[in-house]
Formats: C-alpha cells, structure tokens, sequence
C-alpha cells in the first residue's frame, strides 16, 4: 500500500513528522531536535595592539542518542496494518477486474480499426478514431478515479495505527532518551556513527497492545 499517510511537531528533545504511503502507500516518520547556537569574535585592544589572541576553549563534546523506524514496514508488519492491506485489496479487486477488461476491449478496438483501415472511408476511419479517443479518456479517467480511491481507503485504514506507534514512538524516546528518531527511509539522515533500529521494537510493543483489549461489542 501506499501511504499518502503530515504533521510537523517542534519542541525542544523530540517532535514528529508523519507521513503517508505509498507502499501502503506511503509512510514517513521525522523526529527533529532544533538547536541553535550563536557564535561572536571578540576582539581586545590587546589584539589590536599586535599581542597574541587568547586560545579559543575546546569545544564541549555532546553525544547524542539517534533511532531510525522503517514506518512502513511497521505498518504492515502490525496485525490492524495487515488486516487493513487485506481489506483494500479485497475492495479493490472487482473494479481492478472492470479495469482490466476494458483495457482489452479497448486494445481489441484499436487492432480491429487497424486492420479495416484500407476499406474504411475517411469519414468511417475519423468516426472510429473519435471512438477510439473517447474510450480512451474514459478509460484513463477510471484508472485516475481508482488509484484516489485506493488511496484514500489507505489513509483511513491506516490513520489510526500512524497516531499509535507515533506515540509508542514518543513513549520510547522518552523512556531511552533518544535526541532524535529518523523515518529510515525519508533519506534524512545519510550517516551516523551509532544508530539503532526501533522497527521491530515498536511493532511488538503495538501487537502487544492491541491483542489486549477487548474485542468490539464484549465487556472487560
């Protein structure tokens, strides 16, 4: 599925940006620390004067703590993601069939008109090449209606499980102290010296959570 499963969230240790998909569309998750730090050159009469300029301090080494979530393998690696990637197929699949066929019917119109062109009239052949066109767009503007459709059957299956594991994600970094959490695949973070992956973490905390609560319609 994919994912066009945004919200920007800025604070001073963790925030998040989450993302649809297009596996499932599309998924994207971005946890970003701001810092910032001003930097002045100070310069003494003394320096003026040609005398030798005090040596800078050393800079404070700060290491920090970063996790990178592969956010759509973890959609579709919780039992909700993968009864919802089911669903949608299963919905899908008539009109996926209704598609095909009128592909081929379209397809078997264009070789019939191919093969008829050198008895056709030419007001025969402009009648059958506006048939052809006027199936065509009828044919693309299907295919358009589908792939919105399809996408926005993902966005709703999947919204609720993006603001679950977005706040087992929070709960996590805050209990592990992680500076920052990175979707593995937005392409944010090109290096760092040490960084662990949460994926597989998060999906059991998620699954976990989920086979505990009661079924629909069953008390406690």
């Amino acid at each position: 599925m994919g994912l066009t499963w945004v919200q920007k969230s800025r604070c001073s240790r963790v925030g998040v940006l989450a993302r649809g998909l297009s596996g499932f569309g599309l998924w994207a998750v971005v946890l970003a620390l701001g810092i910032s730090m001003d930097f002045g050159q100070i310069w003494s009469s003394q320096v003026a004067m040609g005398a030798e300029a005090p040596a800078a301090p050393a800079a404070a080494s700060v290491k920090l703590s970063i996790a990178v979530i592969d956010m759509q393998k973890a959609i579709l690696q919780t039992e909700e993601g993968k009864a919802a990637k089911v669903k949608i197929e299963k919905d899908a699949q008539s009109k996926r069939d209704a598609l095909i066929k009128q592909q081929d019917d379209l397809n078997a119109l264009g070789q019939e008109f191919q093969s008829q062109q050198s008895v056709l009239s030419d007001e025969s052949k402009l009648e059958r090449q506006k048939e052809i066109q006027s199936k065509m767009q009828a044919l693309r503007t299907a295919q358009i209606s589908f792939e919105q459709e399809v996408r926005r059957k993902e966005m709703e299956e999947t919204q609720k499980i993006i603001e679950s594991l977005q706040k087992i994600i929070d709960e996590m970094s805050r209990k592990k102290g992680y500076d920052f959490v990175f979707e593995r695949n937005a392409g944010a973070l090109l290096y760092a010296p040490s960084v662990e992956d949460i994926t597989d973490e998060v999906v059991k905390l998620y699954n976990g959570r989920s086979s505990s609560k009661p079924a629909k319609g069953t008390k406690k």
